[in-house]
């Protein structure tokens, strides 16, 4: 088994144009955002509101916010000392917490405060969204009757927010995992049923799920170095900055090339040339690059689409390996996106088996 594998190792490495382009094209955008720092205009901030006071007041002032089209309020729910902790990891932009008695303070009373927390690297922004959050609560004490206006307690927090350098470098290694699997893979297997190899491999002593395990791990293996060449240039030429652990996000990247290796194997068994499987391989992919968060947060997308995306493989993974490598996240932390990813594995292996051909 590891000599076949090795062999399919030496077999891609003498393949000087598929090597070529799996490496070339992820690098070439690494040197681009690198060296011109794309980084693309600010979008909404994110924004947690813990509502402690839960009266018809302080619900119709999260409904202000939530109207205001340069914030994005999350889903609620999360816990003071999580979302707190996200403030400080560069997770969430702002956390404003209601205190209980909002709704219900009289005129001339010291009104209970709210509690804005943001990152205090980001002065200017930060006081725009801090005179908005005063404004909409003083409008919503004006609505309610003869109310005092709510006291705002802003605190900045240090925060070692990563760059869209850093965000966009696990982006490229999605990309360059996600094209060569799906692309190679379907063209080898088209190329190899065109010319009857695998109708010679069933006549032969070697078994044949052998020859497809060693098969796809030489790919796995191709994926992890291709990623270590990707992460290492970003790192050592243009400072990225990842101080999670690797090895946790190399298991992400191994996990979702084997997602997109049966996505190759799929295409495959409906292509009949090599050009025909890369036109179809390039087909699925690029979409996904666009709509996976590769480049650009998900969450800028119009409508529904931001939670529809999230079904799509290269959505998990990218989420995964980025709270592993640019947060610090534990591996076993990221398990919904880790779930997702084995939900699609699982899917498109039985699909692949089904519809594979050896002829």
């Amino acid at each position: 088994m590891l000599a076949l594998t090795l062999a399919n190792l030496k077999m891609m490495a003498r393949n000087y144009h598929t090597t070529f382009w799996a490496l070339f094209f992820p690098l070439l955008l690494v040197v681009v955002f690198g060296l011109f720092d794309v980084g693309g205009g600010p979008g909404p901030s994110s924004l947690v509101v813990i509502d402690q006071d839960n009266t018809p007041r302080s619900r119709l002032f999260i409904q202000k916010l939530g109207e205001v089209e340069s914030l994005e309020l999350q889903e609620q729910g999360v816990e003071l000392l999580v979302a707190r902790q996200q403030v400080g990891r560069g997770e969430l932009d702002y956390l404003l917490v209601i205190s209980q008695g909002f709704g219900d303070s009289p005129a001339g009373a010291a009104a209970p405060a709210l509690a804005l927390t943001y990152d205090a690297g980001e002065t200017q922004r930060s006081q725009l969204v801090e005179g908005l959050v005063r404004d909409l609560a003083a409008q919503t004490a004006a609505g309610a009757g003869p109310l005092a206006a709510s006291p705002l307690v802003a605190e900045g927090l240090a925060v070692e927010a990563p760059s869209y350098f850093d965000i966009v470098l696990l982006g490229l290694v999605g990309l360059g995992t996600m094209t060569h699997s799906i692309i190679s893979i379907a063209v080898r297997i088209t190329a190899y049923r065109n010319q009857s190899i695998y109708k010679r491999l069933l006549v032969t002593p070697l078994p044949v799920w052998k020859y497809f395990v060693a098969e796809i791990s030489a790919h796995l293996v191709l994926a992890v170095v291709q990623a270590s060449i990707i992460l290492g240039l970003g790192i050592l030429a243009f400072g990225a900055h990842l101080p999670g652990n690797l090895l946790a996000t190399m298991a992400v990247v191994a996990l979702g090339s084997l997602v997109f290796l049966n996505i190759g194997f799929i295409i495959s068994a409906w292509s009949n040339t090599p050009a025909a499987a890369s036109g179809m391989g390039n087909a699925v992919a690029l979409p996904m690059v666009f709509f996976g968060g590769a480049f650009f947060s998900t969450a800028s997308l119009p409508w529904v689409l931001p939670q529809l995306v999230q079904v799509l493989p290269l959505t998990p993974m990218l989420e995964a390996a980025r709270q592993v490598a640019v947060h610090g996240v534990p591996l076993w932390q990221t398990w919904p996106q880790l779930a997702v990813l084995g939900g699609w594995v699982a899917a498109t292996a039985l699909v692949a088996v089904k519809v594979f051909r050896f002829s």
